[in-house]
């Protein structure tokens, strides 16, 4: 499955495909270079031609994904048309030379240009194609966030849960909001492997609880995800089903974190999905995240975990 800034899923085996043809590309240009005077060698440059076009192919791919990960909406379409347009026309250079003579070939800027572009994606090829293999480290991951330190209260409304107790909701501050990398939000490193999959990327409109209960609008605290499990029906359940709540908590009882169960696979494996923090909204195994071993299954009546979002002026008066 490929995250949702991709177009195209590549891996090591790509890399190392793209490494071993961008390498004989290379070798062909270089021994044509030396020793192409001789009409032998006609065939292998059409050879090493090919093959150039086909490794270009093979690279236009990363530069779909690279063209739709970094440009905007507006700009993707110029983009994609960019990447296929420069593609065909480096493809045409080196169909083109392939049959120009070596005492010509030797003096034109165009075939060292090709030479030098092929020691390019070799070397770029060998450094993705190394960078896959490596494990994927550790990364600095904004967990948790303090409502009152990093966000702010939304005064205009409020959530309502189902016995009637409005909730207050957050929205981060806009000074930490610009960067998840603000010094002001809580922070540790968290080890991503192959356990986990990123289904969209961060977010700081909500956090794991408002992405769970509040369609990710806002950001609400553990204490509020108490009441409403508390006011919504909620109850533990032993064994979950795809739509219920997963809640876990820390040594005290605090409720650290929320997700959704996606599905339960044949051989009992239950898969979660999750926001993590202001981070990206994570599929994983339900000890795959770095919250909480502590965790229950929640499951109500209720169609919906969606909780009501209404205007203070419109609170029902106690009675």
């Amino acid at each position: 499955m490929n995250p949702l800034n991709e177009l195209f899923e590549v891996n090591y085996t790509f890399w190392l495909m793209s490494f071993i043809l961008s390498a004989c590309v290379t070798s062909g240009y270089a021994v044509r270079f030396l020793f192409g005077k001789t009409e032998r060698f006609m065939p292998w440059n059409r050879v090493t031609a090919f093959a150039a076009a086909l490794i270009l192919c093979l690279f236009a791919v990363e530069g779909l994904n690279l063209a739709h990960r970094s440009l905007g909406s507006q700009y993707r379409l110029a983009g994609t048309v960019a990447v296929i347009a420069t593609t065909m026309w480096l493809a045409w250079l080196h169909l083109k030379h392939s049959k120009t003579p070596w005492e010509l070939f030797r003096r034109r800027p165009t075939a060292w240009f090709l030479l030098a572009s092929s020691v390019g994606l070799v070397a770029w090829s060998s450094h993705q194609f190394q960078e896959h293999l490596k494990p994927l480290g550790k990364k600095p991951i904004s967990l948790t966030i303090s409502p009152g330190k990093q966000s702010q209260q939304v005064l205009e409304f409020v959530a309502l849960t189902d016995g009637n107790h409005p909730i207050k909701v957050y929205r981060l501050d806009e000074g930490a909001a610009g960067s998840v990398d603000s010094e002001s939000q809580e922070k540790i490193y968290v080890e991503y492997n192959g356990n986990m999959i990123q289904r969209a990327p961060a977010g700081p409109l909500a956090n794991c609880h408002g992405w769970v209960f509040l369609d990710g609008q806002y950001l609400i605290t553990g204490d509020a995800v108490q009441r409403i499990l508390d006011d919504n029906a909620y109850e533990v359940v032993e064994e979950a089903l795809a739509g219920d709540v997963i809640i876990y908590r820390d040594a005290n009882r605090n409720i650290v974190h929320s997700g959704l169960v996606r599905g339960v696979l044949n051989d009992g494996s239950i898969i979660i999905e999750s926001k993590w923090g202001v981070e990206g909204v994570f599929l994983h195994g339900p000890l795959d995240t770095p919250y909480s071993a502590d965790f229950d299954y929640y499951r109500s009546p209720r169609p919906t975990h969606r909780v009501k979002i209404v205007p203070v002026d419109e609170l029902p008066l106690d009675e």
